[in-house]
């Protein structure tokens, strides 16, 4: 097959792609997809309800000051302009929806993926770009879809640690899989001696495992990264296990007994799962995003405080 976009393809071997971390290279920093003129495109492209800046304090780690941040009427070039000159950072997600190039890019590069790994077929797949400023970082979080990270612009340092107890704890992603919290977890310092770091530029390509908790830190420029999310039915019987055992635990008081992904325990949760669902309880329970600064170019770190918080959900 002739690579369009990924190269050395021969590590993302069946046993090895999903289950540990997988280093490849690309050429999307070749693209005139992200320069800064097409990136202030896709920035009033995306509704900030979807995609909404946000920004954090500089210290490592302080999850108190991650905070949304209002960017209504404003246009791409400004929002960028701020993320250039502050400390924030937008995940433009789902962008196969919104722009046709994306969507040809995403199903070119999931294509090769199929073509290099056999048994390897997603059923749902999307592309994100994320932009974010040179000191910027991205708290200790976990994603429920599978995840890669492709490095277009810009230097990042990603940890990335091991997805079992005491790294991530079991109810905390029960939680972000049903919605009542989004992706940030408990994080320890005493972490980071187990976890495999990597200093990304452009041309990098990451993979990690499913629910793999890490956390980033940019290297004092501005990045732009590709961000690659996957569905396959094991994924989704991972999904509906810990769904039906959060609803046990948070909901009933029982303490699961098995996180088996096979046999009646397991189809029982996926029933369980199903039900909740339908019966619009996960709505009831999901969060809300309130933007407690907006977006200000002029400004320090690119933003000013907000009197009144303003919905974003």
């Amino acid at each position: 097959m002739t690579h369009t976009h990924l190269y050395e393809l021969e590590r993302a071997t069946p046993g090895v792609w999903g289950q540990e971390i997988v280093e490849l290279r690309h050429n999307l920093h070749e693209s005139p997809l992200f320069s800064d003129d097409a990136l202030a495109a896709l920035i009033e492209r995306v509704p900030q309800q979807v995609s909404p800046v946000n920004t954090m304090a500089a210290k490592v780690h302080e999850t108190t000051s991650w905070t949304y941040c209002d960017r209504s009427g404003l246009s791409g070039m400004e929002v960028l302009s701020a993320i250039k000159t502050g400390r924030l950072w937008i995940n433009l997600q789902k962008l196969e929806e919104s722009d046709p190039s994306f969507k040809i890019l995403l199903d070119t590069l999931y294509d090769e993926l199929r073509a290099a790994i056999p048994g390897f077929n997603p059923y749902r797949t999307s592309i994100g770009v994320l932009i974010s400023s040179p000191d910027a970082q991205v708290f200790y979080h976990a994603d429920v879809p599978g995840q890669s990270l492709m490095q277009v612009r810009g230097q990042k340092r990603i940890h990335i640690y091991p997805s079992r107890e005491p790294y991530l704890k079991t109810p905390e992603l029960e939680n972000i899989i049903r919605g009542i919290t989004e992706e940030d977890i408990t994080y320890d310092p005493a972490f980071d001696i187990d976890a495999d770091s990597f200093e990304l530029t452009a041309g990098d390509f990451l993979h990690w495992p499913l629910n793999a908790p890490h956390r980033v830190e940019n290297l004092g420029s501005l990045n732009v990264s590709v961000t690659l999310e996957h569905w396959t039915y094991e994924t989704r019987r991972h999904f509906a296990m810990n769904y039906g055992n959060g609803i046990l635990r948070r909901e009933l008081g029982i303490t699961p007994r098995t996180r088996r992904i096979a046999g009646p325990a397991f189809w029982s949760k996926v029933a369980l799962t199903a039900a909740w669902r339908l019966a619009g309880l996960q709505k009831k329970q999901g969060f809300r995003r309130f933007a407690k600064c907006r977006v200000d170019p002029s400004a320090h770190n690119g933003v000013v405080p907000l009197q009144t918080a303003v919905d974003l959900s």
